[in-house]
């Protein structure tokens, strides 16, 4: 069975920051409101994640507006451990699959606000301090985000590119949750993991900068997948 979540888009015009350099995977963790804490981003500053320029972006619109869809598995597979924290997490990985469906995007990115309230009763499995996501600072299609006009809070984003109107994007995730993991109740082999707030962004890129992003990403991509393989 799988869980929808649909959400609305606004459109802002910014330029693309410099691509990051290659690191070590890092574990982004969640504010107690919104955005990622203050110790999780300066670690993946210094990893070289990029930055894009502040933006203007809002929550769903009202019933019957919404342009994207976010399919993901309602519960997947998990690595348990004892005493989970912030340095010892539980993991799971699944993908994250985008629908365009009122038309097509340009430089689609999605960015994670927070903790997702669509299910009240997965919204209180977990503390929104001990949600987290790791990301590969490899894969240039990694960036943070700041809302317009405040440094308050930083999201994270991934860029998904432009996308047909009915076509479809996949996005690995990899959760990391530093608290007891919930089962499945109908399969004890899998877990419910935390939802996420996202909203989206269509940010003009330059033609050469978006060039090399892409480049960057196969290139990110790629040596993230041998590293799995390996």
């Amino acid at each position: 069975m799988l869980a929808r979540i649909r959400i609305g888009v606004i459109a802002a015009l910014v330029a693309l920051a410099a691509a990051p350099a290659f690191a070590a995977p890092i574990t982004l963790w969640l504010k107690s409101d919104y955005g990622f804490d203050n110790g999780s981003v300066s670690t993946s500053l210094t990893a070289s994640l990029p930055v894009l320029p502040d933006s203007t972006f809002f929550s769903n619109p009202t019933e019957g507006m919404q342009r994207i869809d976010v399919t993901t598995p309602s519960s997947i597979s998990g690595v348990k451990v004892s005493n989970p924290s912030r340095s010892n997490p539980n993991q799971g990985a699944s993908v994250w699959t985008l629908t365009a469906v009122d038309r097509a995007y340009d430089d689609l990115w999605i960015v994670i606000l927070g903790k997702g309230e669509t299910a009240q009763e997965l919204a209180e499995f977990y503390d929104t301090v001990n949600v987290g996501l790791q990301i590969d600072p490899a894969d240039p299609r990694w960036a943070l985000v700041h809302p317009a006009g405040s440094t308050q809070y930083t999201y994270l984003a991934y860029y998904v590119g432009d996308l047909a109107q009915g076509a479809q994007h996949e996005i690995p995730i990899e959760y990391r949750v530093a608290q007891k993991l919930f089962k499945d109740p109908s399969d004890p082999n899998r877990f419910i993991f935390p939802q996420y707030r996202v909203n989206f962004l269509e940010l003009a890129v330059p033609e050469p900068a978006l060039a090399a992003l892409l480049s960057l990403a196969s290139l990110g991509i790629a040596a993230h997948r041998r590293r799995q393989a390996g």
